[in-house]
């Protein structure tokens, strides 16, 4: 818990959100706000890209989704954006990657209701 104690769901990067938002609930809440609102957006155009094989497309929009990540708390994703990113440099289309690229797609999906019911928490 940090100084206005509120807490951050453990399963999120609970230190890291605590240094980034010192305690800004306010602050916190919109930008939680605005990564709901465009990422349902943002991984139709990553899933688009993948399926069409366009490597470079992808990559980019991955590279473009990774920061966003960490401002909800799902640092250790970055992690696997960026081997995504690394691969795409050697490949001409996204089929060796499918494993690592569901499994990072799967992560995200799985971890939007726990922003959601961050986000409640941080309005209340």
């Amino acid at each position: 818990m940090n100084e206005t104690g509120f807490a951050f769901d453990s399963r999120l990067d609970t230190g890291f959100l605590n240094i980034l938002y010192r305690g800004d609930r306010k602050h916190a809440a919109m930008i939680f706000d605005q990564f709901l609102k465009g990422i349902h957006t943002q991984m139709k155009e990553v899933d688009d890209n993948f399926s069409l094989g366009n490597t470079e497309i992808f990559r980019l929009k991955v590279h473009r989704l990774k920061p966003v990540l960490s401002f909800v708390g799902l640092t250790w994703l970055t992690g696997k954006a960026e081997a995504i990113e690394k691969e795409c440099i050697h490949m001409s289309g996204t089929g060796a990657i499918t494993e690592l690229y569901t499994d990072f797609r799967n992560t995200i999906v799985e971890f939007i209701p726990v922003i959601e019911n961050e986000l409640l928490k941080l309005k209340e």
